[in-house]
């Protein structure tokens, strides 16, 4: 799916796409692992700034978030926080935190990531903006106002409030959640590999054998890092081709 003229998409739409998801098919508490971890990363960066988005002819509503800013950006930080330290991550929150094209296209360009195809199929013929204003991209042409209630990009300042300091709480219970999670998974595809070493020839192929080595595993702990056995399968094989890979570039 290429969707080059769409100049915007919501994080939950970004991370499905790039992992070859329908964001249409997954729920709150059904989401593939990689989509999980895409929202993890791009919700670490996007998610800094809250900001309301609203028609032109409906901008007088903007006027009753004047009235409450702090509330309304209290209970973002604290639903934002929530999903993080959880990792569970609401449909509906994350459909409504919206990233431009040209956006994600600088984020990729600053990280060193790959540009994703869905978005980025060819850049010399559906280019971004690198570096120029994408006001026009992000209100869409003037359709929408856009107001910032709540922005903690700016790491310094002479009275740091409580906003700092919950969004460095959510980093790093994101980067304990995401270690921890990592750590028992790779723990469990290192086991795998010696498995096969050990083992493969006994199995009529590396899908059967990664199979075998799922059904060994603790039903409630070790099984439940997967999302199922199709996914677990799909996993324990991509890693041990990255094993055997990395083992014959060193011949």
């Amino acid at each position: 799916m290429m969707l080059v003229h769409i100049t915007i998409l919501s994080l939950w739409e970004i991370a499905h796409y790039w992992n070859d998801s329908d964001p249409r098919e997954s729920k709150t508490h059904n989401i593939p692992l990689k989509v999980r971890d895409t929202l993890l990363v791009l919700s670490m960066h996007f998610g800094k700034k809250l900001s309301v988005r609203t028609e032109q002819n409906k901008a007088y509503l903007l006027e009753i978030f004047n009235q409450a800013p702090r509330f309304t950006a209290r209970h973002y930080r604290q639903t934002f926080k929530k999903s993080i330290d959880s990792k569970v991550f609401g449909k509906r929150f994350f459909s409504n935190m919206f990233v431009t094209r040209s956006q994600l296209g600088r984020w990729c360009v600053k990280q060193k990531e790959p540009l994703p195809r869905f978005w980025f199929p060819d850049n010399d013929k559906y280019p971004f903006n690198e570096t120029g204003d994408i006001s026009a991209e992000i209100t869409a042409d003037g359709r929408y106002k856009v107001q910032l209630l709540y922005d903690d990009t700016v790491t310094k300042s002479d009275e740091p409030g409580q906003g700092q300091s919950v969004v460095t709480s959510v980093n790093e219970n994101a980067v304990r959640a995401a270690n921890a999670k990592h750590a028992s998974t790779n723990k469990i595809k290192e086991q795998f590999i010696a498995f096969y070493l050990e083992q493969g020839g006994n199995h009529p192929g590396k899908k059967s054998a990664a199979e075998r080595f799922f059904d060994s595993l603790d039903e409630q702990k070790e099984k439940l890092l997967f999302l199922g056995k199709e996914q677990a399968t799909r996993t324990l094989l991509d890693a041990l081709r990255a094993h055997l890979k990395s083992a014959k570039a060193q011949k």
